[in-house]
């Protein structure tokens, strides 16, 4: 029984991983496109500090389900 309790804690510990590289690949994305941007610095970043914390909650919504 704790064999099994074991992996499934090690797929979840992957599957946790995984959605951590992806946004942090997709905050790296979102910041390389601000500083892309015209707009002054100070509020391109506030948006992109909001989207990162909407793609976090939302990643950790869909794996709580």
């Amino acid at each position: 029984m704790q064999r099994r309790s074991g992996q499934l804690d090690d797929s979840q510990v992957a599957a946790n991983l995984r959605c951590a590289i992806e946004l942090t690949e997709l905050g790296l994305a979102l910041r390389r496109s601000v500083l892309q941007q015209d707009e002054p610095q100070g509020d391109a970043m506030v948006k992109v500090m909001r989207e990162i914390r909407r793609a976090k909650e939302q990643a950790w919504r869909q794996n709580r389900s």
